[in-house]
């Protein structure tokens, strides 16, 4: 929505309106969530109730709704072990100890993850200067919503996300616009 031109009036909440109208008409509604702090949170609370819903996913950097319950692979526990590396209130020694338990269950539980894969994801967000992104309670309790329904879409890097937009689920039937071009 940022891209586009505002509307030439004062006395209607132009936001509103030009939200509607493209919720409305889309095909679907993708949100790319970064950080808790941005403008996208609006939209947020838009799009996950009806009529939007259905047709709306998340994808947001650095989610998982981690407990050991939901630790079921590879990306899961890299998202676990980053929120423990950059937690604040643990001493270098707490975060390491943390992570070789999350790491050594993980492995246990048959999920096929290296200690050197983990410790390489967190050499590669510390020399990209980026902490994980952190999100509030109420961005998260959104995220779950749509995790249950799978229409989230959790990323870390770039690449990721990419792949995971590619394999944006569509709607059924394929919207018209989409299979003029292979007739």
């Amino acid at each position: 929505m940022g891209d586009l031109l505002e509307l030439p009036t004062e006395r209607l909440n132009t936001f509103d309106i030009m939200f509607s109208l493209l919720a409305t008409y889309s095909d679907y509604i993708v949100g790319v969530f970064e950080k808790e702090s941005g403008g996208e949170a609006p939209e947020l609370g838009e799009i996950d109730d009806p009529p939007y819903f259905d047709k709306s996913y998340v994808f947001p950097r650095d989610y998982a709704w981690v407990t050991d319950a939901n630790i079921e692979s590879k990306y899961h526990v890299i998202q676990a072990v980053l929120e423990i590396a950059f937690a604040d209130n643990l001493t270098e020694n707490e975060a390491h100890s943390k992570i070789d338990s999350l790491v050594d269950r993980a492995q246990e539980s048959g999920i096929g993850v290296a200690d050197e894969e983990v410790w390489d994801a967190i050499d590669d967000r510390e020399d990209e200067g980026a902490e994980p992104a952190t999100y509030s309670w109420v961005h998260l309790n959104k995220f779950r919503k749509f995790e249950l329904h799978d229409q989230c879409f959790p990323w870390t890097t770039e690449e990721e996300l990419r792949t995971a937009v590619a394999e944006l689920p569509s709607p059924t039937p394929r919207p018209e616009w989409e299979t003029r071009d292979e007739a």
